[in-house]
């Protein structure tokens, strides 16, 4: 039912390591545990409304691709194209399973209002063909088995109260998460968007490009209006034309040198991170 192995820090350094059987609850509570997003929960309005996130038929109708992530704070989480969700671990659909592991309060909600969104997702027969095309859930439950359960599911009632509140919410914008991430000072925000500096660099130049273009249309709109008499000796005009001269020299500068200053304090950043890990695995080697 559980994983063949997971990530475990120590001294700052990460390991793979066996799933102890003394301490499944705290595995369970760590796998299904989004206190980054009930850490900013009071601003997911701003990322995705209240309520249950919308089925499998029509993520793929709206030219979402379901990418598979293993983070239950990124499940239901989108870019434009892309929807991420973590498939139903199979100790999910194991009673025997919640009767000995989830035994917390905290667990036990998470755990209610994750497969309460899978019961979102998978309403209709095509919503459990996606599921099983993308390995959301597990291979050997069939759509009658599925019907069977969100019978039983549903037949405990209104959830609202009894699940974490992150489900109170169905899909949220990874591009605002990480906004309001960034305000609250978490440098890599909910989950970083780039994968590199350089990607970092011509994602953000793009507008740049764009603003250019527009500028370029305006001084030339300016220099013709500069020829004609009625706008050559209008004083408003060519203080107006003088102004927006010198926003297009300095506005593009600041822009690019704003964001090489974001991006060598993000390497600053990686690099001390980076340091710290390997400082204790110097240690244990001169050990």
């Amino acid at each position: 039912l559980l994983p063949a192995s997971r990530r475990s820090f120590s001294d700052k350094i990460c390991h793979i390591v066996h799933i102890n059987t003394s301490t499944v609850g705290d595995y369970v509570a760590e796998e299904l545990s989004v206190k980054k997003l009930n850490s900013i929960h009071d601003w997911l309005w701003l990322a995705g409304r209240p309520g249950t996130p919308r089925s499998l038929s029509y993520q793929q109708s709206s030219s979402r691709e379901i990418i598979i992530d293993e983070r239950a704070d990124i499940h239901l989480v989108w870019v434009p194209g892309r929807m991420f969700l973590k498939p139903i671990p199979r100790y999910l659909l194991d009673h025997d399973f919640w009767t000995r592991h989830i035994t917390s309060q905290d667990t036990h909600m998470s755990a209610l209002g994750f497969l309460r969104s899978y019961v979102a997702l998978i309403q209709y027969e095509s919503d459990f063909r996606i599921a099983k095309e993308k390995h959301l859930i597990p291979d050997y439950v069939t759509w009658e088995a599925w019907v069977d359960f969100v019978d039983q599911f549903l037949g405990l009632g209104d959830l609202t109260t009894k699940v974490n509140k992150r489900y109170h919410y169905g899909e949220l914008r990874l591009s605002r998460l990480n906004k309001v991430c960034w305000i609250q000072g978490r440098v890599r925000g909910h989950k970083f968007p780039y994968q590199t500096y350089g990607e970092m660099l011509s994602m953000n130049m793009a507008p740049i490009g764009a603003a250019t273009v527009y500028i370029a249309i305006v001084l030339t709109a300016i220099q013709v209006g500069l020829a004609t008499p009625q706008l050559a000796n209008n004083s408003a005009f060519q203080q107006a034309s003088y102004g927006f001269t010198v926003f297009s020299i300095i506005a593009p500068a600041g822009f690019t040198v704003a964001v090489l200053i974001v991006i060598f304090f993000l390497f600053i950043y990686n690099w001390r991170a980076t340091m710290k890990t390997r400082q204790p695995d110097a240690e244990n080697r001169q050990k």
